[in-house]
């Protein structure tokens, strides 16, 4: 009799029999191929074993799309921006044969056939008995609701959408079956373990309408979404048609040239020629078999070298196919063309190797071919003489340093071709002193030889032997070898060593410094070169000590000692003294040392210091070493410690500036080299006091009342004290590199919508000129490269200024662009105005022309426009005029008023003409001699200007911003001499200053003093020019582009001595 349980339980029995069923049979139908579309013919989907990655393709397709960063590029702009607009994180495949869908192994897990995930005993898909009655299907229970979330809805033809399913809660849930319909097709895929699947699009472009659904399980409930996808052309992706008119263009250049192009345009993109060279012969591959689908270029590929090997032989179809799969698969595997390859006749025996050039160069002539054939050539003749070398070589040129160096310094020289290009990875040898040095070129064409030669004058031929492209050079000098500065006697320290034991003697201390030789060293010098010495000595060595630098003073441990310590002991912890200064830069506090029955013992600073000088100044009256001596800390009388007090000067600062305290003794006095400590908003740092007793600290927080206490812990010598203090902090001209960058965002935008700058900008609530804006940017831009991410202070003023500047429409790479910015941020810091123009250079370091401040301006916005949404800085920027309405004004339209510093209006720098006979200050002589390429540069600079204050305008100009500044004594290469070398010191620049006036018609002198006091602290003669305007002489000193016509900076006008005017200079 059967019961109503065994009854329930047969009806379960029997539910979960047809539930088995139908899945299986699902599943089944979910492997079968998807065909009978016009659209997707051909197309099938295979899947990793966790089922969640497929493949949808179309027959008409030209390939998958593999390696895409996804970049939507647009040409001349310093920004890109992802296709992708949500989860941004799209793999690609890097493997495209056919149509057929394929694992993405790379990027997603690895798994089996659809086929083997379906029979799959243990699948999730298969409805199994559990013991736990709580999880039976039987059992009703409310059902979790789900969400389907996809990725972008714009993609790259080859790429992955993606789809992730997750509960109510946000958990993610893998297993489980989704289905993708696109294109009249559906593709059933699991989850993984990150709740996502991924269908791989290779339809055709264009928009589709797509739908995403979970069925939903006994668990969790259904859900969907719709979209219309969007599938972009793939733009590393190019046509047979494409890449065969490029093989007939590098074919075209090879045959004129003979070489190949450093680059080839393929389609709208420039590729490197080993990139061509992938292209080419994966193609050649593909055509032969009938594969005319698009090649996805394979990222990364450099250019390599070719070999030296020479061919002349003829190749047959077949063995030009191996030749280009070899080709494909080793550019596939190592990311750069192979230099040669074996070449092959029909019975496989090699017949040579092509180099890189030759093979290339075939594969251009085979495609030329199919282009016009459609169809494969039967052979190709491979025939190296087709490359043939230039018989001419280029000249080159080895130039040298200073002829003058200390010793222990570097030697460099610098090799450059006829074009001043520098030659990089060439070897140079230096002969000198009875040896040959062989040396070999950096990057920057340099190589340095280390001069350790005793002082004097020396010979030296340096010399490069040529190679194949480049005929041999040399250069003679007579090198001067100096005594290093750095560089100390044994007597000298030894001397020294018996100043320091009076001292002590005397004042029961070590004294803060030393003086050895003609220089004072500080204590911790001293006592580096002391142990160093002793060492030294105890080899008999008695060469000079070389300072080490950077060495600080460190602190002296409390560690008392009283012994008579061995010679074998004090040299042991002499040597060990000045090794841990070498590694550490600081002298220990304390070295330990065994002494009497192996006892050990601290020895601090100040005894080990005091026994050094001991013992060296025993050596200097005996001139051996003692046998032992004496270490006793009572020398060091322990007084009474002296009281100490922190002050500050200033209880507001500045968001960003220095909050600085002085601690200071019972009498006032400044206490050196002592640790602060300073305490704010439950923090402490630790700084030391400089000479003066000073110590600083910078406080970024913002605006407001803090409480500071800053503490001094005390020393052997010194009680402890502390100060408390309430501070305001103040954000006044500050700006963070964040609100910069968000001002620079609105610049750019103002640019781009009205084709001119703005007047002001408004900076963190803040209302700028542009031209202090422009300062700002630059300063950022300067400061983010460095890896400064403090505040920056607009300076107290900041003049508007004009634009000029040449018609530019060019790309400036980020070592150049930083450059610029330097260089503007040191001209406003020193003329409280922006520069008007500014030089740009290329990569080669050769000058691209003159950029406005509205375009230098504009693009520093662009760069930190970059900046704040990628977080780095961009390789390049671009420069172009057209971006404003009106072009650049050029730098010939100079203003007809001289803007003369009228503080400067006094002898000899501006001043009225009181001469009535100026004749002599028109005519050519002497070093301002007028030749025909003053006459021509003269005639070129004033071209257009009708005005004496244009032409002196646009000629100091040039001088000033053209010609670097050399230094050496009186006259060497006059105003002819400087402008062909590019560089002059303050006479010859003066000398073509005056030049290149006279040659124009107008008046010019030179004036010299004594005593001229420069910013660097140099006080020196100097010379410069005068240039008569309307009745007024100007200065014109051309020697730092900080100057101007008029205006002198780089020295203090009111210091010089002994005023002279000359027609022509006589020295």
């Amino acid at each position: 009799m059967i019961t109503i349980k065994n009854l329930t339980l047969l009806l379960a029995v029997l539910f979960m029999g047809f539930c088995l069923i139908s899945s299986v049979s699902a599943m089944d139908n979910d492997s079968s191929s998807l065909t009978g579309s016009n659209d997707l013919s051909g197309s099938s989907v295979s899947s990793s074993s966790n089922g969640g990655v497929a493949s949808v393709s179309s027959s008409s397709n030209n390939g998958l799309a593999s390696d895409s960063n996804l970049n939507n590029l647009e040409s001349n702009d310093i920004s890109s921006s992802n296709v992708n607009s949500e989860n941004e994180v799209l793999s690609t495949d890097n493997t495209a044969e056919d149509s057929n869908l394929k694992h993405d192994l790379n990027n997603k897990n690895s798994g089996s056939d659809l086929e083997d995930s379906l029979n799959n005993k243990n699948s999730k898909n298969i409805l199994s008995s559990s013991s736990d009655s709580s999880n039976s299907p039987l059992q009703a229970k409310a059902k979790t609701k789900t969400t389907l979330k996809g990725s972008s809805n714009s993609l790259y033809k080859g790429n992955y959408y993606t789809i992730s399913l997750k509960d109510s809660n946000g958990k993610a849930l893998s297993g489980q079956k989704l289905s993708f319909n696109i294109g009249g097709k559906t593709y059933s895929l699991t989850t993984d373990s990150k709740g996502s699947s991924y269908l791989q699009i290779n339809l055709k472009e264009g928009k589709y309408a797509m739908l995403c659904s979970y069925a939903g399980s006994d668990l969790y409930s259904s859900s969907s979404l719709s979209l219309t996808l969007s599938v972009l052309k793939n733009p590393n992706a190019f046509t047979v048609k494409e890449i065969e008119t490029a093989a007939g263009n590098v074919k075209k250049y090879v045959l004129k040239n003979k070489r190949l192009p450093n680059t080839v345009k393929v389609g709208s993109k420039t590729l490197k020629i080993s990139e061509f060279s992938y292209l080419s012969s994966k193609l050649i591959s593909n055509l032969n078999s009938n594969n005319k689908k698009d090649i996805i270029l394979l990222s990364g590929i450099s250019n390599g070298k070719s070999s030296s090997t020479s061919l002349k032989t003829t190749v047959y179809k077949a063995q030009y196919l191996d030749l280009a799969n070899n080709v494909v698969s080793y550019i596939s595997s190592k990311k750069v063309a192979p230099s040669e390859s074996v070449v092959k006749d029909a019975s496989k025996k090699s017949v040579g190797k092509a180099n890189f050039n030759l093979y290339t160069f075939a594969f251009a002539r085979i495609l030329d071919f199919h282009k016009s054939k459609n169809y494969l050539p039967k052979y190709c003749t491979f025939e190296s003489s087709v490359f043939k070398q230039s018989a001419s070589l280029k000249s080159t040129t080895i130039k040298g340093s200073s002829n003058t160096l200390t010793k222990g310094s570097y030697y460099k020289i610098t090799l450059s071709d006829s074009s001043g290009k520098v030659l990089s990875g060439k070897k140079v040898s230096f002969n000198i002193g009875g040896k040959t040095y062989s040396l070999t070129t950096d990057s920057k064409g340099s190589s340095y030889l280390q001069i350790n030669l005793k002082e004097g004058k020396y010979a030296m031929l340096c010399s490069y032997a040529g190679s194949k492209v480049y005929k041999p050079s040399k250069n003679s000098v007579t090198l001067t070898v100096l005594k290093n500065p750095n560089a100390f006697t044994v007597k000298e320290i030894e001397t020294a060593a018996g100043n320091v034991k009076k001292y002590v003697l005397k004042n029961k201390r070590l004294p803060n410094t030393v003086k050895v030789g003609s220089k004072t060293l500080k204590i911790s010098e001293f006592s580096y070169l002391s142990s160093k010495a002793i060492v030294n000595l105890n080899s008999n060595n008695k060469k000079d000590i070389v300072l080490l630098s950077g060495i600080s003073n460190g602190k002296s441990s409390s560690a008392s000692l009283k012994s008579n310590i061995y010679k074998a002991q004090y040299v042991d912890l002499a040597k060990r003294s000045y090794s841990n200064i070498e590694s550490k830069k600081v002298p220990s506090s304390y070295i330990s040392i065994k002494y009497s029955s192996n006892k050990v013992a601290n020895v601090n600073f100040n005894l080990y210091t005091f026994a050094f000088s001991k013992v060296l100044d025993f050596h200097k009256s005996k001139n051996y070493l003692p046998k032992s001596c004496t270490f006793e800390s009572s020398v060091f009388g322990v007084g009474t410690k002296k009281a100490t007090s922190i002050k500050t000067s200033s209880n507001s600062i500045n968001k960003g500036d220095a909050y600085s305290v002085t601690l200071v003794d019972n009498k006032g006095k400044g206490l050196a080299n002592q640790k602060i400590t300073f305490t704010i908003s439950g923090k402490s740092y630790g700084k030391t006091t400089n000479s003066n007793g000073v110590a600083s600290i910078n406080i970024n927080l913002n605006e407001g009342k803090y409480s500071v206490v800053s503490s001094f812990g005390g020393s052997s010598t010194y009680k402890a004290s502390k100060f408390s203090n309430t501070i305001t902090i103040k954000s006044n001209n500050r700006f963070s590199i964040s609100e910069i960058e968000s001002a620079a965002t609105s610049v750019k935008t103002y640019v781009n919508s009205n084709k001119v700058l703005p007047s002001t900008v408004t900076v963190a609530n803040k209302k700028l000129s542009i031209s202090q804006f422009s300062y700002l940017m630059a300063k950022a831009v300067y400061n983010i490269n460095a890896g400064n991410a403090n505040y920056i202070t607009l300076p107290t003023s900041m003049s508007n200024c004009n634009s000029l500047g040449d018609n530019i429409d060019t790309t400036v790479y980020k070592a150049q662009y930083i450059d610029l910015t330097k260089r503007v941020v040191s001209f406003e810091e020193s003329n409280k105005a922006p520069p008007v123009y500014a030089k740009v250079y290329s990569s080669s370091g050769s000058s691209i022309g003159n950029v406005g401040f509205n375009l230098y301006t504009y693009a520093f916005s662009k760069v930190l426009d970059f900046h704040k949404t990628k977080k780095y800085l961009p390789k390049y920027c671009t420069f172009e005029s057209s971006v404003f309405k009106d072009s650049a004004a050029p730098i010939g339209n100079l203003s007809n008023k001289i803007n003369y510093n009228s503080s400067q209006f006094k002898n000899g720098l501006n001043e009225k003409n009181t001469e009535s006979d100026l004749s002599k200050y028109l005519v050519g002589t002497g070093q301002s001699a007028i030749t025909s390429s003053i006459k021509d540069l003269a005639t070129k600079l004033t071209k257009g200007l009708t005005s004496t204050d244009a032409k002196a305008q646009a000629i100091y100009n040039y001088v000033r911003d053209e010609i670097d500044y050399s230094y050496y004594a009186n006259s060497k290469y006059g105003a002819s001499g400087t402008l062909s070398k590019g560089s002059g010191n303050c006479v010859d620049q003066a000398s073509l200053v005056v030049a290149l006036c006279r040659a124009s018609g107008i008046h010019a002198r030179y004036a010299h003093a004594k005593g001229c006091t420069f910013s660097s602290g140099l006080v020196t003669g100097h010379v410069w020019a005068q240039v008569l305007v309307n009745g007024v002489w100007y200065s014109a000193d051309a020697t730092s582009v900080r100057n101007g016509l008029g205006n002198i900076v780089n020295w203090n006008t009111r210091s010089y001595s002994n005023l002279n005017k000359y027609a022509a200079v006589p020295f």
